[in-house]
Order: structure tokens, then C-alpha cells, then sequence
């Protein structure tokens, strides 16, 4: 009940602002976009589910793990940089800060 009178009105509306500014032309396409907007299809006809499926990844004939010290031996790496684990990267940092800490405490010494 109050939703056709609201439906109504919107429809005269676009009709009224579509023949002010259209004349009757602009008048049946304000009718056509307000009934287009407050009217459902039945059925669902128009509507598909979008298709979400992700394909899974492909690593050709190989899937596992290799391990740092493995990889080294793969071909494709001959020459590449070096796998190292956690604790080795740990050490070579303290290392460098280490180096540089005495570096700037001799450079920066006042004799």
C-alpha cells in the first residue's frame, strides 16, 4: 500500500523532470529508468554467480620441499647466491654492526 504510493510518486517524478527537460521524449525515458529502477525481474533470470575459483598452481612434474643445503646442488643455482638459515644471517648481521661500531668509535676518537 505505502509502497506503491511511493512508487508512484517516484515514477511521476521522473516523468515530470524528463518531460521538462526532454519535452515527451525525455518524459517516456524518465517513466522507462523509474520503472526499470523500482520493478524486479522474477525469477532471477538476468543474474549469474560470479565465478571465484582460483586455479591452483602448477610446478610441473616437481612438488616438495628443498632444503638450503640442497639447493645449492640444483643447476639452476650454479653460481647463484648461497641458502643460508636464520641463525647464520643472525650472526653475519651482529658481525657487520659489530665491525661498524668499532670503526665509528676509532674514526670518531679524539687524540
Amino acid at each position: 500500500m505505502i509502497k506503491d504510493f511511493v512508487q508512484g510518486a517516484i515514477k511521476g517524478a521522473a516523468t515530470w523532470v524528463g518531460t521538462t527537460l526532454g519535452g515527451p521524449k525525455g518524459g517516456a525515458i524518465g517513466a522507462k529508468l523509474a520503472d526499470s529502477l523500482l520493478t524486479k525481474k522474477a525469477g532471477g533470470g538476468d543474474f549469474e554467480i560470479q565465478n571465484t575459483m582460483i586455479q591452483p598452481q602448477r610446478f610441473g612434474s616437481r612438488m616438495g620441499f628443498a632444503s638450503p643445503s640442497r639447493s645449492r646442488s640444483s643447476s639452476m643455482m650454479r653460481g647463484g647466491p648461497k641458502t643460508v638459515d636464520a641463525d647464520t644471517l643472525t650472526a653475519e648481521w651482529n658481525y657487520r654492526l659489530k665491525r661498524y661500531m668499532v670503526d665509528m668509535r676509532y674514526f670518531n676518537r679524539k687524540s
